[in-house]
């Protein structure tokens, strides 16, 4: 299986992903992007700093100039490309995946990532035809630190509030324990750190914060520490989690209806890009607020793509990727921004996270992602769409259907034999059987 996906490149170590592919991708990126200015970074994993090394290496043997970043978050180094105005930028990782993963985000003088339709398909052309060098030559380049700019144009995104109580952080052991270390400090939070050394065999739990074992440590410290809310962050540091003050995890899409109101307040009248899994509370709340609601397909890609489209001033995936429009040239995906936007919001209101999320919550029944395994993903859609009529049609990502009580999505997998299932409901009762009957015809 090619280790060139849909938005990025990834794989396992040693099964496509080696320092020869590393260097070779290092001298096809030139070829393709044309440009002549590359910043460069990596996260924690075991073999993203030997990677690194090698990607350097090939694109400085190719003519280009090379700068790197050392050991940072995804955001972090996308900061540093747009403030140093690196005509691309290239961060070794492979985000929220298991360690065993490793692989490369790839981003344009724009600060928008290079999709497989967008550009990835004609580097993995080009990289076939470069051969794998006899041994990966040391080239030395200059390197940067970016943290305290970064750190500080967060910061400021709190408005210098502070909270009276405790956050609980845990970094997962992934590439983002130093930002959120330094934005503690500089914030002036309470903050209980957990996981902040990095550490690529991620020892404590995986670095996928949607998973509910990824949660429980830092749902338990919340609750020890009689904490004011707590954040789970992924190997990278571009998704965030919060739990509230009970250790309940709040969905991305509550969550959003909550900095939406923080910087609708700000801007009224702007757009604020949603995928089309999120629930219907926040396209709603947008609305109530002022705000013009957009939806995109599910992807970084898409909802970047929607975002610069719209002049959107935030976007939200229900994957917890956030999004912020910071300059009018300038949008930038950032976990620790949305934690400054919420620490604001929660000091000037002076209510708890549960306290403002659950009359979100209480709006509908949200069914669990389903992920069914079929043969003819097209079959069956066709078949789900037969088994439904009288309902509003899309086919925006797959297939979403809409009634009175309940509405869903039917997507295909990009890279599995899966269709991916995301209901909700007026009801718990419906949801659950709807989500059943459905689950019943993709199985058959």
């Amino acid at each position: 299986m090619s280790v060139f996906k849909t938005y990025d490149i990834r794989g396992v170590w040693a099964e496509g992903i080696d320092l020869p592919f590393a260097y070779r991708l290092g001298r096809a990126l030139p070829r393709h992007m044309k440009v002549r200015t590359f910043l460069v970074g990596h996260d924690a994993r075991v073999h993203s700093a030997e990677l690194y090394r090698a990607l350097a290496a090939g694109l400085l043997d190719e003519g280009a100039v090379v700068t790197g970043t050392g050991l940072a978050s995804t955001p972090l180094l996308h900061y540093t490309q747009m403030d140093r105005k690196a005509e691309a930028a290239v961060m070794v990782t492979a985000s929220h995946n298991p360690p065993q993963y490793h692989g490369f985000k790839v981003f344009d003088a724009s600060g928008g990532s290079i999709s497989y339709d967008k550009g990835l398909s004609r580097v993995e052309k080009l990289l076939d035809t470069i051969p794998a060098p006899p041994s990966i030559p040391k080239q030395s380049f200059p390197e940067t630190d970016g943290l305290e700019a970064y750190v500080r144009f967060v910061a400021a995104a709190g408005g210098g509030k502070r909270l009276p109580r405790k956050i609980v952080i845990d970094a997962s052991n992934g590439s983002s324990g130093p930002v959120f270390t330094r934005l503690a400090e500089v914030m002036g939070l309470d903050a209980v750190l957990l996981n902040a050394k990095p550490d690529g065999t991620f020892p404590n739990h995986d670095p996928n914060p949607l998973k509910d074992e990824s949660k429980e440590q830092a749902a338990r410290e919340v609750v020890r520490q009689t904490a004011a809310f707590g954040v789970i962050l992924d190997g990278d540091g571009d998704r965030i989690l919060f739990v509230d003050e009970k250790g309940r995890g709040i969905e991305n899409y509550f969550l959003s209806c909550l900095v939406s109101e923080e910087l609708l307040a700000r801007q009224k009248g702007a757009a604020i890009v949603y995928d089309l899994i999120s629930s219907r509370v926040l396209p709603e709340r947008v609305r109530e607020l002022g705000g013009k609601p957009v939806v995109s397909k599910v992807g970084y890609t898409f909802l970047y793509d929607q975002m610069v489209a719209a002049r959107a001033i935030f976007g939200a995936e229900t994957s917890g990727h956030v999004y912020f429009k910071v300059s009018d040239t300038y949008y930038t995906e950032s976990a620790a921004y949305a934690l400054a936007v919420i620490v604001g919001l929660l000091a000037e209101r002076g209510r708890s996270l549960s306290e403002m999320v659950q009359p979100l919550r209480d709006r509908y029944a949200q069914s669990p992602e389903i992920n069914v395994e079929v043969e003819d993903k097209q079959k069956a859609m066709v078949e789900i769409e037969r088994r439904f009529p009288g309902g509003k049609v899309e086919r925006l990502d797959g297939l979403s259907i809409s009634f009175d009580d309940f509405w869903f999505n039917v997507r295909p997998s990009n890279t599995e034999p899966l269709l991916r299932l995301r209901l909700e409901a007026r009801t718990a009762e419906i949801a659950r059987a709807k989500s059943q009957e459905i689950a019943r015809i993709l199985h058959g």
